[in-house]
C-alpha cells in the first residue's frame, strides 16, 4: 500500500522536522554552554560544615572555573562534597592539594577553591579525596582578633581622650597657659624686632653722610697720591742728574790736576829765572834787600 500525502501534510511534516532540528541544535548549544557534554573527573572532600555551599557552586583554581559541586551529603558530623572537575584540569589535583570554601563576602555566594600541590607529589586518583582546610567563620575571627578585648581598649581610649579634651578646655589648663606664654613671648619678640628695625632705620639715615665723608676722604687720598707721585718723579730726575754728574767728576778732577802741575812747573821755571837774575852781578846790586819774614809757627800750616 502506497501512502500518499497531500501538500498540506508535507508542509506540516517539514515544519515539524525543522522545529525538531532547531530544538536539537538549541539543546546542543545550551548543553555546550552548560558543559553538559564536557568530560568530568569526580573528586570528594569533607568539611566540618557546609559553609552555605549550593549545588553547581563553582570550583576554582587560580580564580578560574575548573568544575562544579555535584552533591552535598551529611556523613556523621562531617559534610561530604562531591565535585566534578573538568578532565583537562585533573592532572593539577595532587596528594598535597587542598580545598577551601571561600566567597566574595561572608554573606555572598560561596565557592570551593583548590590550591594545587607540588609537581613532585603524585596525582589524586579518580573519586579520590582532596584534603580540606576549614574556613574561618565570623565567630572564629572574632575569637582570633579578641573583638571584646579590643572594644574595651577602644572605649578606654575614647574615655581618656574625652578627659584630656576636658582638661584642655579649662581656662587654667595647660593649653591656655601655654598659649598665654606663647603670646607673651611673641609680644617681647615684637618689641625687640621694633627696636632693631628702628636702629636699622637710624643707621640707614646716617649711611649717606658717612658715604659722602668716605668719598671726600678718598678724593684727598687720591690728591696726596698724585702729589707724591710727582715728587717721586722729581727725585728720580735729581738722582739721574747726580748719577750723570758723578760720571763727569773723574775727567774734571784729572784736568784740574794737570793744570796745577803745569802751573807748578811754570812757577819753578820762573823761580829759576829769578834765581839766575839774582846771580847776575849787574842785577844783583840793584836788587833791594829782602824783607825779613815774620816768625810763623810751622804747626799752623
Amino acid at each position: 500500500m502506497v501512502l500518499s500525502f497531500s501538500t498540506m501534510e508535507k508542509v506540516v511534516g517539514t515544519f515539524v522536522i525543522l522545529v525538531l532540528v532547531l530544538l536539537l541544535s538549541m539543546v546542543v548549544l545550551v548543553g555546550r554552554g552548560k558543559d553538559w557534554f564536557r568530560k568530568n573527573v569526580i573528586y570528594t572532600t569533607t568539611f566540618g560544615q557546609s559553609y552555605d555551599l549550593d549545588l553547581n557552586s563553582p570550583v576554582k583554581l587560580f580564580n578560574a572555573d575548573i568544575g562544579k559541586v555535584k552533591k552535598i551529603n551529611l556523613v556523621g558530623d562531617r559534610v561530604t562534597v562531591t565535585m566534578a572537575i573538568y578532565e583537562e584540569f585533573a592532572s593539577r589535583i595532587r596528594k598535597d592539594s587542598t580545598a577551601t570554601v571561600e566567597g566574595i563576602s561572608y554573606i555572598g555566594k560561596k565557592y570551593i577553591t583548590i590550591k594545587p600541590g607540588s609537581e613532585s607529589s603524585p596525582p589524586v586518583e579518580e573519586e579520590g579525596e582532596i584534603r580540606s582546610v576549614e574556613n574561618k567563620s565570623i565567630s572564629d575571627l572574632l575569637k582570633e582578633f579578641e573583638i571584646e578585648k579590643t572594644a574595651k581598649m577602644v572605649i578606654r581610649a575614647v574615655q581618656d581622650l574625652a578627659e584630656i579634651t576636658a582638661r584642655i578646655k579649662q581656662p587654667e589648663g595647660p593649653l591656655f597657659t601655654a598659649m598665654a606664654s606663647v603670646n607673651k613671648s611673641l609680644s617681647e619678640v615684637e618689641k625687640k624686632v621694633g627696636l632693631i628695625m628702628a636702629n636699622v632705620e637710624k643707621a640707614t639715615g646716617k649711611a649717606p653722610r658717612a658715604v659722602d665723608q668716605v668719598q671726600a676722604d678718598l678724593e684727598k687720598v687720591h690728591e696726596i697720591g698724585n702729589e707724591l707721585l710727582a715728587r717721586i718723579a722729581e727725585l728720580k730726575s735729581i738722582i739721574a742728574n747726580i748719577e750723570k754728574g758723578s760720571r763727569d767728576i773723574p775727567p774734571v778732577t784729572g784736568s784740574v790736576k794737570n793744570g796745577v802741575s803745569e802751573i807748578r812747573a811754570a812757577v819753578e821755571n820762573v823761580d829759576q829765572v829769578v834765581q839766575s837774575l839774582k846771580k847776575n852781578v849787574l842785577i844783583r846790586s840793584n836788587i833791594p834787600p829782602e824783607p825779613q819774614p815774620e816768625a810763623v809757627d810751622a804747626g799752623m800750616r
